[in-house]
């Protein structure tokens, strides 16, 4: 009887063996994988501070005046006027509120109205017509105001 009871004993004794490592097992994965997301936010909360920093040197006063000066000629630009803003009830009224067309994509394909169809020769008659030729900037050789170097982060 002692021996029997014995090998129950022995047997109980390895199973919880058996079941108190793989529970330690398991929770080793899971600290493996708590560390693991760690690291990725790490990382993205670096990409984050690097993009910010990159924004900043982006928008520099400095830096936009001496673009302006370089490229003001082809661009056009200037100030902004006091009286060119405006409030939010001054904005056109949203596209859920914009009045339907009385036009229907039935009668645009069919060219019954007679608008449609003076659009539709207008269009033929602008498909006609020689190409425009499209401005090209001019090469202004190696110039230093665009290039930065702000390093980058690595996956």
């Amino acid at each position: 009887m002692l021996r029997s009871f014995d090998l129950v004993l022995i047997g109980v004794m390895t199973a919880t063996a058996v079941v108190t490592y793989s529970i330690k097992h398991r929770a080793d994965e899971k600290l493996e994988e708590v560390r693991r997301l760690e690291t990725e936010i790490r990382l993205e909360k670096d990409t984050i501070d690097l993009l910010r920093a990159d924004w900043a040197l982006l928008t520099q006063p400095n830096r936009l005046h001496r673009l302006i000066g370089v490229y003001g000629t082809e661009l056009g630009l200037g100030a902004t006027d006091t009286t060119q803003l405006a409030m939010p009830k001054e904005l056109p009224m949203m596209k859920s509120r914009l009045p339907q067309p009385e036009t229907t994509i039935e009668d645009i394909i069919s060219g019954k109205d007679s608008e449609v169809a003076a659009a539709l020769k207008g269009v033929e008659a602008a498909k006609s017509r020689p190409p425009s030729k499209i401005p090209v900037p001019k090469n202004r050789g190696a110039s230093t105001l665009d290039v930065h170097s702000t390093g980058s982060v690595r996956r």
